[in-house]
């Protein structure tokens, strides 16, 4: 019996990083008004954020249906699936997830809340594929990157927080520093929970804490690798990586997006 890993379009890898690596992606939808797009399959990267400037209406975001689970857990009737979701504090995908799993009746299914999103997710989804191509069984999987899970943390920094308080992910008085005098709030995402950490006057002042505070965390894995994710800000990416050294680098979807605005960057990295 093989083993199907399932991803939502929240890990941020693109169709072909997904078809290379042999995972399934079950997307999310993004709405600009009554248009529907579905997140990494009709509307590019380029396509969503010049959007996102343009558009008077703030996009909006829907969680995967137990009855899209429900059609991809058929097509594998045989495979043992392990699937990765968005953390469910940010998300009701992974809830989707588990409901058709108890609708199919299927033991053989594991959802997973990775506690994550994006760069996050993209670091367990590597070591779930790992696992898989060594010949682990679905359980032996799943077990593993749940406890994963309790390891990776994820750092972000935001040209705005209009979008996080606008989407609800921030409260508006958290999100009201970020939007005075070009303070930008450096939000750890840890257990699926969002804290603003600091905030520094201008992005390199806030990169430069977060290579900061990383380089002093004295459980910091070092040995584990990292990932990035950007909303279309390469430039001062490339300023985070000569710190912090190479690592996947994942351009963030239209749902992550949404939520992140342009200009975002984010790291992944793992706790011991």
């Amino acid at each position: 019996m093989s083993v199907q890993i399932l991803i939502d379009s929240t890990a941020d890898l693109s169709r072909e990083e997904a078809e290379r690596l042999g995972v399934r992606i079950v997307p999310l939808t993004v709405h600009f008004g009554d248009r529907q797009f579905i997140d990494k399959y009709n509307i590019t990267e380029e396509q969503f954020y010049d959007m996102l400037n343009t558009e008077a209406e703030m996009p909006t975001t829907t969680q995967v249906s137990p009855q899209s689970f429900l059609d991809v857990y058929a097509e594998y009737p045989n495979d043992e699936i392990v699937g990765i979701y968005i953390a469910q504090k940010l998300s009701g995908t992974y809830q989707s997830a588990v409901i058709a799993k108890e609708e199919c009746g299927r033991e053989d299914i594991y959802p997973i809340d990775s506690l994550t999103v994006s760069a996050g997710a993209a670091l367990l989804v590597n070591e779930a594929v790992r696992m898989r191509d060594e010949g682990k069984s679905g359980k032996e999987i799943a077990e593993h990157i749940t406890e994963l899970t309790k390891h990776v943390e994820m750092l972000a920094v935001f040209n705005t927080m209009r979008y996080l308080v606008k989407g609800g992910r921030l409260s508006s008085t958290k999100g009201t520093l970020g939007n005075l005098l070009g303070i930008k709030p450096i939000i750890m995402v840890k257990d699926g929970v969002l804290e603003v950490i600091g905030k520094e006057r201008g992005m390199k002042k806030a990169l430069d804490f977060v290579v900061r505070h990383l380089r002093e965390l004295p459980d910091f894995d070092s040995s584990k690798p990292i990932a990035y994710s950007h909303s279309f800000n390469p430039s001062d990416l490339e300023l985070l990586k000569q710190e912090l050294g190479e690592g996947q680098t994942l351009i963030m979807g239209s749902v992550v997006g949404t939520h992140a605005g342009p200009g975002a960057l984010l790291v992944g990295y793992y706790r011991k």
